[in-house]
Parts: C-alpha cells; structure tokens; sequence
C-alpha cells in the first residue's frame, strides 16, 4: 500500500498549511496555528478545520492547465498520472497561479534556495512559440521551469528583468506570460490585444497587454495582475478563478455544462466584503463581453483577489476576444454567461438587465441593493459601453498600424461589433 505523503503550502511566500494524501489517496489540508495570511480559497477560511477532497480537488485542478493533453505531457515527462494533481503540484507547484507555492515537507527552503533568472533570447521565445503553436503535445513549461498555468490555451510564462526576458528556474516568479493564440483562429492573439486595449479605454479594468513578434512568430504578452513590483524584487498576491472559487472542476466552466452561472458568481459576491466595488465590476465585464462579443468569457475567466484579514477584490479582466471575426453572417455561438437569461447575439435587452439585477429574483434583488446598485445603474452601463465600444475598437486598430494582420482583422471585427452595440442600444 503506498505511504501517505504531505507538502508543505506557502502564500505569498509565507508558510501556510501542510497539503496531505493518505495511504488511500484522501486529501486533507489544514493551517498552520500561526498562519494569519490571506486564506487559501474562498471555500477554504482560516482556522482550526481540516479540509477534504470535495473541497480540495476543484482547487488544486484549477492551479493545473485544462487540456488533457497538456498534463498528460507533464505527467509522460516526470513519470505521474494526468489526474494525480498532489503529484502534479509537487513537481509543478512552485509557481502557480496566484500566491500558492507547494514544496515536500522539509524541503521549506525551496522556495527560497532554488531561485534564478536565465536571460533568453529573441530566438529562444520564437523557438517556444513555434513549438507550442505546432503541437497541443508539447509541455508549455521548460526543463528545469516549475511553474503551472491553469486554461486550455498554448502558453508559457517568463520575466522581465532589468528588460531582459528570463526563464524562471526553481521558485523564481514569472511576470508575464505568452500567448500564440487559439489554433485554427488566425489572428486570434491580434484579436484579445485588440478587445484588451479597447476595454481599458472604456474604463473596464484589465490586465496589461502588448503585441510582439519574436523573429515570425506573433505573441500576445500579458502581465500578470498577480504579480507586482517591490524593492525587494517581484512579489505574489494571491487568487483564485470562479471555479475554484465556487467548487467546479475546470471542465465544468461552461454554464452550458452545468458549470457556474451569473446568478452563481453574484451570489458569491454578495458574500464576500467589498461587494459594491466587486459587484459594479463584474458587471462591467459582463457587459463589455456581451457587446463584444467574447463568447468565451467562463468562470475560468473570472478571477478574485485574496488579500490579508478576508479581503477580496474581483481581478482585472483576461483572456478575452471577439468571436465576431470567426462567424461571419452566421453569429450562432452564444455568451458563456448569459445576462438575465438571454445570451444570443444583438437580443439583450432592458428586461434581460433588469432580470440580471433581480427583478425575478428576491436573493439577487438584495445583493444588488446591497452593493448600491440599481437596474437603471446597470442600464446606464450598459447604453455608456455600448456607445463607447466602436469607438474604442477602432481606435485601438488605428494605434496598431504596423502590426501584419491588423487591417484584415479589422474588416472582419468592427462593423459587427458595431452593429450588436446598436441592436442592444435601441433595445435599452
């Protein structure tokens, strides 16, 4: 019978808890006594509980990559189960997504001890794009790189250092991370660097982005929002993604799938401090992927920030695109996330709002009110985005004149984006 193992959990570099399987492959974590961090999930607060697989599981998945075929590549290199997430994390675990670290109990000092920058070259980053972007089998992470992305999309992550970019070896934190963009999209990466740029100009919070190409191979750069600057070098904050958040398994992200929902994340929202701030936020991403048409915005695009004493602040928008230029005529696809029941493209209107912010529903009705937010509040939202969006659509392509491919994305993106910010304008 194989012996329970225990890895010791960090947050933002502190020691937090200790993660253990038994000799049965039962999971169980507790804190640490001391441990006044910020808490390890939403699900998971503080204290003296321990906490089990039906809590663990979605948790520990959603630090992992979606697609099968990318942790199948991680576990065929280092000899483990696709599924075997504690041993996946082990080997993986010391750069995840948010402030969470994962090192063999006794082995503390990793986090520490094995840290290091290796500059890479322009070469180097185009070398791994081409890789990535050729084979859904190739491992995102490089020998000798711990680090884990959650997501189904091809990507890798590096730092910036003194303005070189770097390989992160041992505990080392990533800044940035490096998008091909989905295959058999073209110009898909083109397409997010777009709708990000255009979204901060409508003053929808999101990440920081940048368009590169590195020798023949396009990248869209994304810094991450869970990273930041100090002076004693690049520090973690903490996070997690609505499924984690809500207790879905990643491939349950879709709505569609039985995976969370709108109703869902706000009624989470309305739990946590912060609701007035984090509710109007949401919204606003809500409904900028609606007039989008970012048919792809799943809980697993939506992400919180975890902070000392139970504070939580909804995170910058990412991985966001049209769908618009790849169903051209034909807008069959649907919003991962429907507002007030209707998801089809140019049909939400003022009752499907007013539906969002409650007007069928008495628990959302009181969270809206709670967070100071009202149904006219959300349909001025709306009409202001909606009005706004062309606008910042074209004048992000008018700021990208050099980049090859701009001008065909364009005809293909504006004019019905355009077109669903009108149809959903006289709907108002």
């Amino acid at each position: 019978m194989a012996r329970g193992r225990r890895l010791r959990v960090h947050i933002c570099g502190r020691p937090a808890g200790v993660l253990s399987r038994d000799s049965n492959g039962l999971l169980s974590f507790h804190y640490d006594g001391d441990y006044r961090g910020p808490q390890l999930s939403v699900r998971m607060p503080i204290g003296d509980s321990s906490y089990g697989n039906k809590v663990l599981v979605p948790y520990l998945a959603g630090l992992l990559p979606d697609a099968d075929s990318q942790r199948e590549a991680i576990a065929s290199e280092y000899g483990v189960r696709a599924d075997d997430y504690f041993s996946m994390l082990e080997i993986m675990g010391l750069d995840c997504p948010g402030g969470v670290q994962f090192t063999p109990v006794g082995r503390d000092d990793e986090v520490g001890r094995e840290f290091a920058y290796e500059p890479v070259s322009e070469h180097d980053i185009a070398e791994r794009l081409r890789a990535i972007r050729g084979s859904g089998d190739e491992a995102w992470a490089a020998p000798g790189e711990h680090w884990s992305l959650g997501g189904n999309q091809g990507k890798f992550a590096l730092a910036l250092r003194e303005g070189r970019w770097c390989s992160c070896r041992g505990s080392a934190p990533t800044t940035h991370i490096f998008k091909h963009g989905v295959s058999g999209m073209r110009l898909e990466a083109l397409d997010e660097y777009v709708c990000m740029r255009a979204a901060k100009a409508c003053g929808v919070p999101a990440a920081e982005v940048d368009y590169r190409r590195f020798e023949d191979q396009p990248a869209l750069v994304v810094r991450r929002y869970d990273r930041v600057e100090t002076q004693d070098g690049t520090a973690r904050i903490h996070q997690e993604d609505m499924c984690q958040a809500l207790g879905f398994m990643p491939n349950r992200k879709y709505a569609a799938d039985g995976g969370p929902s709108t109703r869902d994340v706000v009624r989470l929202l309305g739990g946590l401090n912060n609701l007035g701030a984090n509710l109007s936020a949401f919204t606003k991403i809500l409904f900028y992927n609606c007039l989008i048409w970012g048919i792809d915005a799943h809980a697993k695009n939506y992400s919180i920030l975890i902070g000392h004493g139970g504070q939580f602040v909804l995170a910058p928008m990412y991985d966001v695109a049209s769908a618009l230029p790849y169903f051209p005529g034909h807008f069959k696809g649907k919003l991962a996330m429907s507002i007030g029941g209707k998801n089809q493209y140019g049909r939400v209107s003022a009752g499907a709002i007013r539906r969002y912010a409650g007007a069928t529903e008495r628990e959302v009705a009181e969270i809206f009110a709670d967070a100071g937010l009202t149904a006219d509040d959300c349909l001025g939202m709306m009409a202001d985005l909606a009005k706004m969006v062309p606008k910042a659509i074209e004048e992000a392509f008018e700021l990208s004149p050099h980049i090859k491919g701009a001008e065909t994305l364009r005809a293909r993106m504006v004019e019905p984006i355009a077109d669903n910010c009108s149809m959903i304008l006289s709907a108002l």
